[in-house]
This record gives structure tokens, C-alpha cells and sequence, in this order.
């Protein structure tokens, strides 16, 4: 049996931001990896309710991506870099999104949060 032949970045999915691509690509070439750090941000977004927020969530993924390489390359403790990333992400896009609550805090719209469990809680501070 043929082992499946790695393909470049120029084989990522267009649901993939070019911008993303662009940036990954010089230290992870192959697609399928490069799709699997855009799923990572993906979820993160879909945790905190900020799919539509397309601009500001690639350019968190993109300042996170950094953060990625920084560390990797000034230490040898990250074990897992996706995971790694997906922490870097996570806190970055919980900032985002407790800025934009606080921001929007006029709105009766319950805050969504999502526990490491999975569990989804709901609190509405404005009519609590």
C-alpha cells in the first residue's frame, strides 16, 4: 500500500483565510496540518460566539500563531504545539470576547460560556 503523498500549502481548503495560510506556511508547509491549526481556531471562535467576527478572529489566530513560534523556538517544553496554540487562542479570544460583552453591556443578551467540560452555562448580569 502507497503511503498518501503530503501536499503543500497551495492544496489548503479555501475555507482556510489566505492571510492564515500565508502566515503558517513558512513553518508548517504541509496542507493538512496548516488545516488542522484553522480548525483549532475555528473552535475557539464557535466557543466564544465569535464565527461572525471573521477580521478580528483572524487576526487574533494570526498574533497567536506568533506567539506559537516565539516559544518554539526559545524553548524546547512545548510537547504538543497545536495544543499549545489552541491555549494561546483560547485566552486571546476570551479577552476579545469579554471586551466585546463589556462593550455591548447595554444589550439584554445573556453571557454564554462554555466550561472545559463542555458544559455550556448562561448568566444574564443585567437582570440577575
Amino acid at each position: 500500500m502507497e503511503e498518501p503523498i503530503e501536499l503543500d500549502h497551495t492544496f489548503v481548503s479555501d475555507k482556510v483565510p489566505q492571510a492564515f495560510v500565508q502566515s503558517v506556511k513558512y513553518f508548517f508547509s504541509d496542507a493538512k496540518t496548516i488545516e488542522e491549526y484553522w480548525h483549532m481556531v475555528q473552535i475557539a471562535a464557535f466557543r466564544f460566539e465569535c464565527e461572525q467576527n471573521t477580521v478580528d478572529v483572524l487576526t487574533i489566530a494570526i498574533q497567536s500563531f506568533k506567539q506559537l513560534i516565539r516559544k518554539l523556538k526559545s524553548t524546547k517544553l512545548v510537547v504538543k504545539p497545536i495544543a499549545f496554540f489552541y491555549g494561546i487562542l483560547t485566552n486571546k479570544i476570551k479577552e476579545f470576547y469579554l471586551e466585546q460583552l463589556f462593550e455591548n453591556r447595554c444589550e439584554s443578551k445573556p453571557f454564554r460560556f462554555v466550561l472545559e467540560t463542555g458544559e455550556v452555562m448562561y448568566y444574564d448580569w443585567l437582570h440577575a
